[in-house]
Order: C-alpha cells, then structure tokens, then sequence
C-alpha cells in the first residue's frame, strides 16, 4: 500500500493555525526539537518570522483500499 507525506508547521503558540503545510510521496527528513525553521518557508503566515520547533506529533492513518497517511505536526514557539 502506498504512503502519502504532509507536514504541517503551526504558528508560535498557536495549535490551530497552520503557517506551512507540505505533501510528499517520499518522507520528509528529520526534524529535532529546538531546530529552527526560515519564516520564508512558511508558505500561509503572513508574518514571515524564522521560528524554533517546541514539540512535534506524528499522525498514522489508513484509507482503506487507498493508502496510508503519515502527518507531521510541528509546533514552533518564537526564535528569541
């Protein structure tokens, strides 16, 4: 079964908005804690501010008879 790839970046402090978000067919490298990631990246902030990874979240799912999802949460707090 085939597997689909998202990252999703949130903005600093704010779990429900989403300032990047990436679909792949192939896994996207490893991210760390502490890491920090270009605000020129962030392709829907309208801040553009470089942010540092705080946590990160992996989702798992399956659609049957289709593919399975892998989905990567990073959330990011101010790079200080």
């Amino acid at each position: 079964m085939r597997m689909e790839y998202y990252l999703e970046v949130y903005e600093p402090d704010e779990s429900g908005a989403v300032a990047a978000s990436y679909q792949s067919s192939s896994p996207f490298m490893a991210l760390t804690i502490g890491e920090a990631i270009h605000g020129g990246c962030l392709n829907f902030s309208s801040i553009n501010k470089t942010v540092r990874i705080k946590d990160i979240q992996h989702i798992i799912w399956e659609i049957e008879g289709s593919h399975t999802a892998h989905k990567i949460c990073i959330y990011t707090e101010p790079l200080k």
